[in-house]
């Protein structure tokens, strides 16, 4: 989903303030831009080690159960990170909050036309938002008495991980970094450039004989 506003064409103060001279606002705003980009590296690490896997398969089977348990251990923890992310529980501090929080701040009327469009955007991802909570409540978090007794109450949804899901995960992330990103240079906040981690997953290999798998 692209929109002019999000194509990364900010105004940069050039100023990049220090945590003491933040004010509680821009506090905020570092610390939940930060978790996005954390949970963004990790479902950009999902990635390389789904195409690694399926590219190289021989060498994955000479360790399958260390593999199996990379893979479980990092969608665990994009889901778990993308939940947290955006709950709207009360007393948790999400995406919405933050939006409602800066909407009764003194940089409302700053922020007064990206705040609509920000929000609009998130609405947008309300059924594929809805499916991470899912995934979370009834997965990962707890132990579903549906899906934990699941011949005893069959369902016509099942719940799944795999196919296109991740890669909208991380449209969903960049979507919510630059977001933040640009509210923080629009309220004086100047940023270090972001840099994305990089694929080396693939770098296993240089540790194999020239005739390795």
């Amino acid at each position: 989903m692209s929109t002019d506003w999000n194509e990364k064409k900010f105004h940069f103060s050039g100023q990049i303030l220090s945590w003491d001279k933040k004010d509680d606002f821009q506090r905020l705003l570092t610390i939940v831009q930060n978790d996005v980009v954390d949970a963004l590296n990790t479902t950009l690490e999902y990635g390389f080690v789904l195409e690694f896997t399926a590219n190289h398969q021989a060498f994955i089977n000479k360790s399958p159960h260390f593999w199996a348990e990379v893979m479980k251990s990092l969608r665990f923890t994009l889901i778990m990170k993308t939940a947290r992310l955006f709950d709207e529980s009360k007393g948790a501090i999400g995406l919405r909050k933050i939006f409602n929080i800066f909407e009764q701040s003194p940089y409302r009327e700053t922020l007064e036309n990206y705040l609509e469009n920000y929000r609009n955007q998130y609405n947008s991802y309300h059924d594929y938002i809805d499916e991470i909570r899912m995934l979370r409540d009834k997965i990962y978090a707890h132990n579903d008495k549906k899906e934990y007794q699941f011949w005893k109450y069959p369902s016509d949804k099942d719940i799944e991980f795999e196919g296109a899901f991740w890669g909208n995960l991380e449209e969903m992330l960049i979507w919510a970094r630059d977001s933040l990103l640009r509210m923080r240079t629009i309220i004086g906040d100047e940023y270090p450039v972001n840099i994305e981690i990089t694929n080396d997953v693939g770098n296993i290999l240089t540790f194999l004989p020239e005739d390795g798998q």
